[in-house]
């Protein structure tokens, strides 16, 4: 099997909740500009409450640089509102380790006791964890 040279990602704002699908095998470029894209597209968010929804099982792992990146984007992003964070990946453990690299409360103190993530195998899963909390990628009328 055949990797493609840096990964991939898209995203979608949905409610109160960012969607984010990646593949593939990331390097600090990939990182950078999720980060930069996930900022802008979560700006009208900004100062309210809001989740991440990550589908993380067509993803292949990252750089440590990476790793560097996206804790700096998440620490940014709670500062902006972010509370949960769920990550859908597949049952191996190497992926949730390199994940929680990423998070802020390790690597340096944040103010925000607020902010928990949680990781899954199915998605389903993650939407109901994401729901209890008020958070969904759809509005209730």
């Amino acid at each position: 099997m055949r990797f493609p040279l840096q990964g991939h990602y898209a995203l979608d704002v949905s409610g109160n909740v960012l969607e984010v699908y990646a593949t593939g095998a990331w390097n600090k470029a990939t990182a950078e500009a999720l980060a930069e894209d996930m900022h802008r597209i979560t700006e009208p968010l900004s100062g309210t409450p809001w989740a991440v929804l990550m589908d993380g099982r067509r993803w292949v792992l990252s750089t440590p640089e990476c790793q560097n990146v996206l804790t700096v984007a998440i620490k940014k992003s709670i500062a902006k509102g972010l509370v949960r964070s769920a990550y859908v990946l597949d049952s191996g453990m190497v992926k949730r380790a390199q994940l929680e690299r990423t998070h802020p409360h390790l690597r340096e103190d944040i103010s925000n006791h607020n902010y928990d993530r949680a990781y899954f195998t199915r998605y389903f899963e993650a939407l109901c964890w994401l729901e209890r909390d008020g958070f969904t990628p759809y509005q209730h009328k």
